[in-house]
C-alpha cells in the first residue's frame, strides 16, 4: 500500500498536473491564434518548448525520488522491518508534501505563462520567463526534504535507532505545514498577474509579489529541516 500511494502522489499526481497545465496553455495559444495573432513562428514554438521542459521537472523529481525510495516503500510494505513500518506515516506525509509543491509549482507557472502568454511568446520573454521560474523553489525544497528523510530511512533500514513518536509526529507536522506554505505561489502568481505592465517599475513590482510567495515555502522549509534534524 505504502508503494502504491507514493506512486500516486510522486509520479501521477504531478503528471497530470504538468498535463493539465500544458492543455489549459494550448488553449490560450489557439485563442491567440483565433484573434489573428501571429503564434505559428520557430520562435513562439520553441519557448512553449522552453516551458514544457521546465514545468516538467517536478515529475522528473517525483520519478526519482519513486525510485530512490523504493528500497524502504517495500520493506514497509513486506512489514520486514517494524522499524521502518513505524515510519510509514512520515514517509506518506513526506510523498504528499512533494504532491502538493509540484501541483503549487506547475499552477503557478502555468499561471504566469498563460495569463502573459502573448508577451511570453514575443520581446517579453526575457520578463515573464524570470516570473514563471521563481515557483520552481517549491519543489526542489520538496526534493531536498525528501532525500533527508530517506538517508534517515536507510540508516534505520541499516538498523539505527528510530526516533520517538512525539518526534516523528513533530516531523509529519513540518511537513503538513510545508505543504501549505507551497500554496502561496499560486495565489502570489495570481496577484502578480494582475499587473499587465512589464516595464522596468512593473517588472519589479510583479516579481517582488511572486517572491512574497516564497516566504511561506522558507517558513516551511526550516521548520520541516529542523524537524528532520532531531530525528
Amino acid at each position: 500500500m505504502a508503494g502504491l500511494e507514493a506512486l500516486i502522489l510522486l509520479v501521477i499526481v504531478p503528471a497530470v498536473a504538468w498535463m493539465t497545465a500544458l492543455f489549459l496553455l494550448r488553449s490560450a495559444h489557439e485563442k491567440l491564434a483565433r484573434e489573428g495573432l501571429d503564434v505559428t513562428q520557430g520562435t513562439s514554438r520553441g519557448r512553449i518548448l522552453v516551458f514544457l521542459g521546465y514545468s516538467g521537472t517536478p515529475v522528473v523529481f517525483g520519478i526519482i525520488s519513486y525510485v530512490l525510495a523504493r528500497p524502504a516503500l517495500d520493506a514497509s510494505d513486506a512489514i520486514a522491518n517494524a522499524s521502518v513500518v513505524r515510519l510509514e506515516p512520515l514517509l506518506l506525509w513526506a510523498t504528499f508534501a512533494f504532491s502538493v509543491a509540484s501541483c503549487s509549482t506547475i499552477a503557478a507557472q502555468a499561471g504566469i505563462v498563460r495569463s502573459r502568454l502573448w508577451a511570453f511568446l514575443g520581446s517579453g520573454f526575457g520578463r515573464v520567463l524570470p516570473l514563471s521560474v521563481v515557483p520552481t523553489t517549491a519543489v526542489v525544497f520538496a526534493l531536498v526534504l525528501l532525500l533527508f528523510l530517506l538517508g534517515y530511512t536507510d540508516s534505520v533500514r541499516a538498523g539505527g535507532p528510530v526516533a520517538s513518536d512525539s518526534v516523528l509526529s513533530g516531523a509529519i507536522g513540518s511537513f503538513q505545514a510545508f505543504a501549505v506554505g507551497t500554496v502561496a505561489f499560486p495565489i502570489a502568481a495570481g496577484f502578480s498577474n494582475r499587473i499587465r505592465d512589464l516595464s522596468q517599475r512593473g517588472f519589479t513590482r510583479a516579481l517582488l509579489i511572486v517572491e512574497i510567495g516564497e516566504l511561506p515555502v522558507l517558513v516551511g522549509l526550516v521548520q520541516a529541516f529542523l524537524a528532520l534534524s532531531s530525528l
